[in-house]
């Protein structure tokens, strides 16, 4: 039974030496794109902080199994509510009581707030004293996608500490370890570089595949300058919202490579779609790039607007066949 977690070594060694000289701060926040294994790294630090083995987290003190099982009385998982995922009111009461009993087991209680970017105001402020004024055995543990979608009040009480991805290199091995064949790893890595967690998704549902199949699509229709495979290919990723959220991201990504390479060949890309940015940057000019990386954001803007997806999509199409010539 292991928490295992790849790369970001000077942040594990950090956590370490905290742990090692009994400075660990009583909260911290996680930050990084999806994938990066925040939570993971979450779970490994109470994991190591509340382990009773010798080699620290062991797996298989009682303590490692029941966290592992998510049993664990001192390790408290804040749940999610809502349409937007965030954590109610009433969660973060609950939590403002259980707080003041002391630990079960062993010497610490853990709070894990993962993906905290629909953490509303509210929540947050009532959080603030606890997170101000915590018992002495109270930790509080945040995962986020950037620092600001937390209060500042909240952030300035708390370390925070962000997360990259790995090396291709790394992640091949990683995925390797989970007995994918190196052809699959060699896909996933295409499309998503150093981002384990984004891999293993990649490998692991058909719907990720999907997005990444219509990404290359959408690409190539600009090449191609073919409209009406263009206006298909968006119709379909926009049927849903957070399948056209990760398209416009995977999109936006393939313009940047292009971008890149227009200035320096040797540049490291982060799109899924390397053959697809290597053409645009041959084809298009810096503004028309620009153009529909502003196309992107608004679309996003409209889409967090609830504004209908078959207009926003439509709209996007025009606006980047437009830009393209």
């Amino acid at each position: 039974m292991e928490w295992e977690f790849y790369g970001n070594e000077s942040v594990q060694q950090a956590l370490h030496q905290m742990l090692l000289q009994d400075r660990a701060p009583h909260g911290i926040l996680f930050y990084g794109e999806p994938g990066l294994g925040k939570k993971t790294l979450a779970r490994r630090f109470a994991a190591e902080m509340l382990c009773t083995g010798t080699e620290k987290p062991c797996g298989v003190c009682k303590s490692c199994r029941m966290l592992h099982q998510e049993v664990h009385p001192d390790v408290r998982f804040a749940e999610h509510s809502g349409k937007r995922g965030g954590f109610s009111v009433e969660t973060v009461r609950s939590i403002g009581v259980d707080l003041m009993t002391p630990p079960n087991e062993g010497k610490a209680k853990f709070y894990i707030f993962g993906d905290c970017d629909a953490m509303d105001a509210r929540s947050q402020n009532l959080l603030l004293k606890a997170v101000e004024e915590p018992p002495a055995y109270a930790y509080f543990i945040f995962t986020a996608t950037a620092p600001t979608v937390l209060l500042s009040t909240i952030r300035s009480r708390i370390v925070s500490m962000a997360l990259s991805p790995v090396s291709e290199q790394l992640c091949m091995t990683a995925l390797l370890e989970r007995q994918y064949t190196p052809q699959q790893c060699q896909d996933a890595v295409s499309a998503f570089h150093g981002n384990i967690g984004q891999c293993l998704l990649f490998l692991e549902n058909d719907g990720i595949r999907e997005i990444v199949r219509l990404t290359k699509s959408a690409i190539n229709s600009i090449i191609n300058r073919n409209e009406y495979d263009m206006l298909k290919t968006v119709f379909e990723a926009g049927k849903e919202r957070e399948t056209a959220k990760m398209f416009l991201t995977l999109f936006d990504r393939t313009l940047r490579d292009a971008a890149a390479w227009k200035v320096n060949a040797a540049a490291e890309g982060i799109g899924c779609d390397a053959a697809g940015a290597m053409k645009l940057s041959r084809m298009l000019s810096m503004s028309a790039g620009q153009m529909m990386h502003h196309a992107v954001g608004r679309a996003y803007q409209a889409i967090a607007a609830n504004v209908n997806l078959s207009l926003v999509m439509t709209a996007f199409c025009a606006e980047c066949m437009c830009a393209g010539g």
